[in-house]
């Protein structure tokens, strides 16, 4: 045993001491072959992953970065990139519909951009938690590998933009969408960043230079998350977390994360109608047509409704609409969203429970409170469309059953001590499914995490539960990054 020690001690020495000026895809234990996984892990937490914005968002070198920065990476990444990057620049020109027909210029040999159209695709699928699948999940490990293998990204060592095409929420809730799954999936932070504004409206500007056609180009190189020894999974937060730590831990659940010594703060970043139950938050008018009758189904947006409305126990209401410019879809400057925080009674420190009406809509949210203002936050992405259809209700004769039909079931989610400014939804508009008994009592809602670590470590069990902590496992890359 000692043996197995001393030589570990001494593989560590060199790497650390031998890579000295090398990308971090040299890290000398995969040079050698050598499947040190478990003794290199490091779970990051979510106070070490977030990001405080410089208040001249001119200065910021990652996270949030302004159209002066990106023109200058663009000029001459080789010179200009930031000192700490060994890698390409990867820009993606997000176009959800339309496009504003002109295409940012790169170089195809430091630099490269490709204009995407279906990004929420490629990076998010229907996931099941072990009580209710809900869509638009981060997806599974082999869905961002893939990501990677498509546009020739290797995470160890290059730079990533997600950029607004045209100026519209859509596109800029898929680009800090984008951002939040490379990062959960162990991305640094410090190579990703969102682009402020458009680059349509940044090229009539004369901020940044585009031209109007484009010849689509590759690294033909593509990397793993799992190279980078990096756990970041402790940004999702689990209903059963967010149960759990608001019943003060009276829950029977398995596998949750202990209640923060710091508190935690919980956060509604929808709109305050849909906070405040006087509207739905999932869906409207003919998309009920397809509430159909199934059992342990998937919730799938824009579908149908949920059980009930209403907001999550103790919540407080950040509203997205005030985060940023309505014409422009710039985040407002740094005093204001600190105001915005301030004004919801955030006490510093705590850490913060996010959830919204879903993961990709509230990831603008995410963005502003993790990534922007600095502070500790846990995204529950299920969101309200999962919280919110496990609700009890008495359906009219001729009607199917609710999801939850055992009052006692462990994921009722309509009752006082969890939700408040409960509006039940009329039965036509509800889905139509119902969780079966096993469901209700299941004591984990941590498959995902489970599944994620899992890949990650490339093992068929999870390596552990739960989801972040401070950091174990001997630190990540020895090289940094």
């Amino acid at each position: 045993m000692r043996y197995y020690i001393f030589l570990l001690f001494n593989l560590f020495l060199l790497s650390f001491f031998g890579c000295k000026g090398q990308p971090e895809y040299a890290f000398l234990p995969q040079n050698l072959k050598l499947d040190l996984t478990p003794f290199l892990f490091r779970n990051y937490t979510p106070l070490e992953l977030a990001t405080l914005s410089n208040s001249d968002y001119n200065q910021n070198q990652s996270g949030l970065i302004t159209g002066t920065k990106l023109s200058r990476f663009l000029s001459n990444w080789g010179t200009n990139k930031p000192n700490y990057v060994n890698g390409n620049l990867i820009v993606f020109q997000i176009q959800s519909s339309g496009a504003s027909g002109r295409y940012v210029f790169f170089d195809a040999k430091q630099s490269f951009a490709y204009p995407i159209s279906n990004i929420n695709d490629l990076l998010s699928e229907t996931r099941d938690d072990g009580v209710l699948s809900i869509d638009g999940v981060v997806g599974k490990g082999k869905k961002i590998s893939d990501f990677f293998a498509i546009y020739g990204i290797d995470p160890a060592i290059d730079y990533v933009v997600f950029a607004q095409d045209t100026s519209n929420l859509a596109n800029l809730s898929s680009a800090t969408f984008a951002y939040y799954s490379l990062l959960y999936w162990g991305f640094p932070k410090e190579r990703l960043a969102v682009l402020n504004g458009s680059i349509a409206d940044l090229t009539a500007s004369n901020t940044i230079f585009t031209t109007p056609s484009y010849n689509y180009a590759n690294s033909n190189r593509a990397g793993t998350t799992k190279t980078l020894f990096r756990d970041h999974t402790s940004l999702q937060l689990t209903i059963g977390d967010l149960i759990h730590s608001i019943k003060n831990g009276n829950t029977a659940f398995e596998e949750v994360d202990p209640i923060p010594a710091e508190g935690f703060f919980i956060i509604d970043g929808r709109p305050n109608s849909a906070f405040t139950g006087t509207t739905n938050s999932t869906a409207s008018g003919s998309k009920y047509t397809n509430c159909t009758t199934k059992t342990n189904s998937s919730f799938v947006t824009n579908t149908c409704v949920t059980t009930y409305e209403g907001k999550v126990k103790s919540a407080a209401n950040l509203v997205p609409t005030d985060l940023y410019d309505g014409t422009s879809f710039q985040f407002k400057v740094l005093s204001q969203l600190e105001t915005y925080l301030r004004n919801i009674n955030y006490p510093e420190g705590k850490l913060i429970y996010l959830y919204g009406e879903e993961g990709q809509r509230t990831s603008v949210v995410w963005f502003v409170l993790h990534q922007i203002l600095g502070k500790p936050t846990r995204f529950y992405e299920a969101g309200w469309k999962q919280f919110g259809a496990l609700g009890l209700r008495s359906p009219s004769s001729g009607s199917s059953p609710s999801a939850i039909t055992q009052p006692a079931s462990y994921w009722r989610t309509d009752i006082s001590s969890l939700a408040e400014s409960i509006t039940t939804n009329a039965d036509a508009n509800v889905p139509n499914y119902q969780l079966d008994f096993a469901r209700q009592f299941v004591k984990s809602a941590n498959k995902i995490r489970n599944e994620d670590k899992a890949f990650l470590r490339g093992s068929s069990s999870a390596g552990g539960s739960g989801g972040g902590g401070g950091p174990t496992g001997g630190g990540g890359n020895a090289c940094g990054g």
